[in-house]
């Protein structure tokens, strides 16, 4: 006993910081076995629970897509999930920005309410320049809290080289 009481006076500083750094370690350990081995997620994690209950079934894919081309200047349309994403893609021939807005708009119409609660919407419009349209290209996005789409403002940033 005389001899660990001595060992402790003489090198009572040591000891401390051994265990302090030796406590440090295990912390470090444990949290980087955690972090890297511990949680077997996928790169979601549970944010995709929900639409396990409401996929996006592909008839409901098909009338959006009808709803698009009912108007004469879309050229081609697509859609697509991508976790709880809902993409929708439109090329437009000859026609305005506006317009191609409002056409997308209509899209929220035949979108189930389901799909709206569960899922944010994401649009992407483009035309080509032509003789007579200046062409565009502009995304625009839905989340689920809310009942309308937002535009990016689609201004392009011209070079002032003096």
């Amino acid at each position: 006993m005389k001899k660990l009481k001595d060992m402790w006076s003489n090198n009572r500083v040591l000891i401390v910081l051994a265990s302090v750094i030796i406590i440090c370690c295990i912390i470090i350990f444990g949290v980087c076995y955690k972090f890297f081995f511990g949680a077997n997620t996928s790169s979601y994690g549970d944010r995709l629970e929900s639409i396990e209950n409401i996929p996006l079934k592909e008839e409901d894919k098909q009338n959006i897509i009808e709803k698009i081309k009912e108007n004469e200047t879309v050229k081609d349309a697509l859609v697509y999930t991508s976790g709880k994403i809902i993409k929708i893609r439109i090329e437009f021939e000859n026609t305005s920005l506006e317009k191609a807005k409002e056409i997308a708009g209509k899209t929220l119409e035949v979108i189930n309410e389901d799909y709206q609660k569960n899922y944010d919407l994401q649009y992407t419009l483009v035309s080509e320049q032509k003789e007579n349209n200046p062409g565009f290209t502009i995304m625009g996005a839905k989340n689920i809290n809310r009942n309308l789409i937002i535009w990016n403002n689609n201004t392009k940033v011209e070079n002032n080289k003096e």
